[in-house]
């Protein structure tokens, strides 16, 4: 039998990091780096930042405790120059009760543009929550670049 082995080159960009703290500017800031492949998540700004032209694939998970409480969370992009290029995209994801939700969503970036998770409290009253079996967590990888 023979093996047959792929040797695949390119950029290599893979991100995951976790944790609670919204922003002035309802950007959530994930203070734990799990992993940050190619450098392309900046814990400093909470940005991840596209280094290459490509399809990209992103991931969140949000966890809310309060009755009746809703949240609506989504995926910003923009471009290098800091305007809205799309204004929001992807993904809404809306959760109540104490529970988690989740959204993803692949996209074509160009070299350069951004991408954070921008959370909307619909219901002030409401409280995001980190537990030890419950994390928030934000999560991209770079599927092709073209």
């Amino acid at each position: 039998m023979e093996i047959c082995r792929y040797y695949l080159t390119g950029t290599v960009v893979a991100f995951n990091v976790n944790g609670l703290n919204v922003l002035s500017n309802h950007v959530n800031a994930f203070p734990t780096v799990n992993s940050n492949e190619g450098n392309a998540y900046n814990a400093c700004n909470e940005h991840f930042t596209a280094p290459v032209d490509g399809i990209y694939y992103f991931s969140a998970q949000i966890c809310v405790y309060d009755s009746g409480s809703r949240h609506d969370g989504y995926f910003a992009i923009e471009n290098g120059q800091c305007k809205p290029k799309r204004g929001g995209i992807a993904l809404t994801f809306t959760y109540r009760n104490n529970q988690s939700s989740s959204a993803s969503s692949s996209v074509k970036l160009t070299r350069n543009e951004q991408v954070w998770v921008s959370i909307k409290v619909v219901n002030p009253g409401s409280l995001m929550y980190v537990h030890s079996n419950y994390w928030n967590t934000f999560t991209g990888t770079l599927i092709q670049d073209l």
